[in-house]
């Protein structure tokens, strides 16, 4: 999925807990952990077309690619970051609502990133970044449809829509009542 979608997807789902910014870095995170390091250290910057495979990308992509696409890896961070919260207790702040437990900033500030995951599993094909979700245990992905067809597109722009529509509806509410 696009990079856009992803932060607009985490920010809203997280509206109100995590920081806006926090929440948009947090579902675009995946990506950029794994392509900014390849375009620009490595200088490995394919074009992509229809015919581009993973391969195109070279070895880094696909390693860092199951790490930051793991649902095993992102639990392991989310409860390095509830530890981390619970020892700290102020570090939070910087990210989520002041008024979380160490536990409820941990899940709220890795949801974008879960949702991350979650919507690559069905938008990546299988020659192109397909998403490993239980690496390291597992090599299982889902040869899916590419996010640039018309109704996975469609489908994610309505998605977006209805997350932010409820998001302003939930705040007008707030500020009539």
């Amino acid at each position: 999925m696009d990079v856009l979608s992803h932060w607009l997807m985490g920010s809203g789902a997280t509206n109100g807990r995590t920081k806006f910014w926090v929440a948009g870095l947090m579902g675009v995170l995946p990506d950029l952990l794994v392509f900014i390091p390849n375009s620009f250290i490595l200088d490995e910057r394919p074009e992509i077309t229809d015919d581009t495979v993973t391969a195109d990308f070279g070895w880094y992509a696909w390693e860092a690619y199951q790490v930051t696409h793991s649902l095993v890896w992102a639990t392991i961070g989310f409860l390095f970051t509830w530890i981390f919260f619970e020892k700290r207790g102020v570090s939070q702040r910087l990210f989520t609502n002041n008024s979380l437990t160490a536990r409820d900033a941990a899940i709220w500030l890795w949801i974008p990133w879960f949702i991350h995951i979650i919507n690559d599993i069905p938008t990546h094909t299988a020659k192109f970044f397909p998403t490993p979700f239980l690496a390291p245990f597992s090599d299982i992905h889902f040869d899916g449809y590419r996010w640039s067809t018309p109704w996975i597109w469609f489908t994610n722009l309505a998605i977006i829509i209805a997350i932010w529509s409820y998001v302003f509806y939930k705040k007008r509410r707030q500020s009539v009542v």
